[in-house]
């Protein structure tokens, strides 16, 4: 019985790197090294007799057979997962899912008002840039979707960003020689595209330079090397401590926008439409693109409709 079954730790640690396609994000989802996963991947190639990973300087890429292996093994992990949630008390924490760049710059700075909010909640981040299905990761509570508009009665609309020009109190424009500006320049455009900033700036007048993460952007900015172009729900924090400061010389712009949705099976627990609506009333209050009631009404008005 199960004669041809390699040893479960490395299947999880296989599927833990393909779903990331990265053994150091897998390393720190799954608490070890990154040595000890490709370990452990190796193993399992070894025990397999196939090629699963291309690995290359920075980065890794599935083979034809790791696709394939890595759609099964998620798949039943994921089957298995939630299998044995079954006969499982539910916990304390609450599980959001979001982007990397809101996962840095707007939830861990907001951790602070998050406790005073919800005081006896547990709050686990779970950040990635892949689009997470909530059938089959069904233990997060929250995901935070960032995209276009969209019509997905499932998902509530909580603000669009506006995009302008941030940059320290202390930089100072080089004398005869152009301002620089960083700009986020996303290398994959499958899921999203880059959004269309030279439709409101004038490239022609920065030294333009780009960052793959609007975190690295942030930074740059914070730590006095230019401008850069941020989004408003991002720069929020560091603005409000007068790290940053907006810059008047162009108009900001619409971006992007943010929706939250709730998986189905905890959608009515008390713990996720508290976050769900703090969530919605603080970045209500942050920005004037929505209303706060507008956005809470429909939350409420979802949760009602599934009691």
């Amino acid at each position: 019985m199960f004669t041809h079954l390699p040893s479960l730790k490395n299947i999880k640690t296989f599927a833990v790197a393909a779903h990331y396609l990265s053994f150091k994000e897998a390393a720190q989802v799954l608490n070890v090294t990154p040595t000890a996963v490709s370990h452990q991947i190796k193993s399992l190639e070894s025990q397999l007799r196939t090629q699963l990973f291309e690995r290359q300087t920075r980065s890794v890429q599935l083979t034809r057979q790791g696709e394939a292996l890595a759609r099964v093994c998620i798949d039943a992990l994921n089957t298995l997962d939630n299998a044995l949630q079954e006969f499982t008390e539910p916990g304390n924490d609450l599980l959001i899912s979001c982007c990397n760049s809101f996962a840095a710059l707007w939830l861990a700075p907001n951790m602070t008002a998050i406790h005073r909010a919800l005081p006896d909640q547990t709050i686990t981040i779970c950040a990635s840039d892949q689009l997470i299905d909530l059938n089959k990761e069904k233990h997060i509570d929250i995901a935070v979707r960032y995209g276009k508009e969209q019509h997905n009665p499932n998902e509530t609309h909580l603000i669009t960003e506006q995009l302008g020009l941030y940059a320290s109190p202390n930089y100072q424009v080089p004398n005869r020689r152009k301002p620089i500006l960083f700009v986020t320049h996303w290398q994959d455009e499958t899921a999203l595209n880059n959004i269309a900033w030279r439709e409101h700036i004038d490239e022609h007048k920065y030294d333009v330079r780009y960052f793959e993460q609007e975190h690295f952007v942030l930074q740059a900015a914070l730590a006095g090397q230019g401008m850069a172009l941020i989004s408003d729900v991002l720069a929020a924090s560091s603005a409000a401590q007068g790290w940053l400061c907006k810059s008047t010389l162009i108009r900001e712009f619409s971006g992007y926008s943010y929706w939250l949705r709730k998986t189905t099976h905890r959608r009515n627990a008390t713990a996720v439409n508290q976050f769900a609506f703090w969530l919605a009333k603080t970045l209500g209050k942050q920005g004037n693109t929505i209303s706060d009631n507008t956005a809470m009404s429909s939350i409420l008005h979802n949760t009602r409709n599934h009691t």
